[in-house]
């Protein structure tokens, strides 16, 4: 395309004349005439005739710059537009003024060392499914009592749907743990276990066989199964998983075992579970004398709003009663652990054994005392 005509370069007029055509010279003024305005020759005319209203040449210039007005508006419009597309985001952040604190995420896997419980009660035929944890040598698997207590045969299947005869090595009710022992190959056993606390609000996903996700609710649970079976010291999350899956590991982000599913509640009901730390103490019992001779004050007590446990009730032959504690008492701590709640209280207990020195710290009548108690065998354990 041409370019567009230059506003200080003189363009001939093709119906003023020739382009070729000058101007004669112009006569010089006498000194002192007054100057007159003289003619203006035909080619100079044509020189300048597209700076004349309604010349062709006019026209011609004015709808350039109208050209070059209307592409520039177009493009100026065109990037604006371009300019306001809204950009596509893969991923978009939704920032807070107060962000929540980090989670710890954690998972119910199927993995290698996480084994199938299948049991046959003693009553009749039906088969039973549970899970397990294979520790320590291979041969040892760690799992739920509920899931074997009554069994008449058991069988672990592995990962690779290897199946072994088991043994039941131990059980502890209060606690709902158990160790089996197989006959065969060792088993490929468990890492080194989490040591990361779980918070309430920490999120986790059950994964064996499953996809679903869950959240920490509470940590040192109390859990009432019955009128005679309490758990504690529990992991609780807001949602349950598939009963088969009792026994079964609960991983951290890392994949290390944070702890032993135990029990689901009904009618999609929470879930819990025993912290591992818990798990390995009392596997390490079961291996070695079959049995957790687990500590016992003898009490009933309630939550007391001064903080600690109220003493309502004193059983005959309790320790407690024989170490000259009194109904009404609170109890406050034991040794150096202070307790707040029935809770913590049954929680440290089972950190205990038959035969331990304890001293008791009560308060009674706004005085705090001490008295010196042995610790008798928990009558389920």
């Amino acid at each position: 395309m041409p370019d567009e005509p230059s506003d200080d370069i003189p363009m001939p007029d093709p119906f003023a004349g020739r382009s070729g055509d000058t101007p004669p010279p112009l006569p010089a003024t006498p000194a002192g005439e007054a100057s007159k305005p003289r003619p203006t020759p035909l080619a100079a005319q044509g020189a300048i005739t597209h700076r004349q209203p309604g010349s062709r040449r006019q026209w011609s210039k004015w709808a350039g710059w109208l050209s070059a007005l209307l592409v520039l508006g177009i493009g100026t419009s065109l990037a604006f537009t371009q300019l306001q597309v809204p950009v596509p985001v893969a991923n978009p952040v939704t920032t807070t003024t107060s962000p929540p604190p980090p989670e710890t995420t954690i998972a119910v896997v199927s993995a290698p060392f996480a084994v199938t419980i299948e049991v046959t009660g003693d009553v009749s035929d039906e088969i039973g499914l549970g899970s397990g944890i294979a520790i320590n040598d291979g041969t040892y698997v760690l799992t739920n009592s509920h899931i074997v207590g009554t069994a008449e045969s058991i069988s672990v299947i592995d990962d690779q749907q290897n199946r072994y005869i088991a043994t039941v090595v131990g059980t502890d009710p209060v606690t709902n743990l158990a160790v089996l022992r197989i006959d065969g190959s060792p088993l490929v056993v468990m890492g080194e276990p989490s040591d990361e606390p779980l918070t309430v609000g920490s999120r986790v996903t059950t994964l064996l066989g499953l996809s679903d996700q869950a959240t920490v609710i509470g940590t040192a649970q109390r859990l009432n199964i019955n009128d005679t079976w309490r758990l504690y010291d529990l992991i609780e999350l807001d949602r349950g998983f598939p009963i088969q899956m009792s026994g079964g590991p609960l991983l951290d982000v890392d994949q290390r075992v944070a702890g032993i599913l135990t029990i689901v509640a009904e009618d999609d009901g929470p879930g819990y579970a025993i912290p591992i730390a818990t798990g390995l103490a009392i596997a390490d019992e079961l291996i070695a004398t079959g049995q957790v001779p687990h500590g016992y004050l003898g009490l009933q007590g309630v939550d007391s709003l001064l903080g600690g446990v109220e003493v309502f009730a004193l059983p005959a032959g309790s320790p407690l009663r024989a170490g000259g504690a009194r109904e009404g008492d609170v109890i406050v701590g034991i040794n150096a652990n202070e307790i707040t709640s029935t809770a913590e209280l049954v929680a440290l207990l089972r950190t205990y054994r038959e035969g331990d020195n304890v001293t008791v710290q009560i308060l009674r009548e706004f005085e705090t005392i001490a008295i010196e108690v042995t610790l008798d065998r928990h009558p389920e354990s």
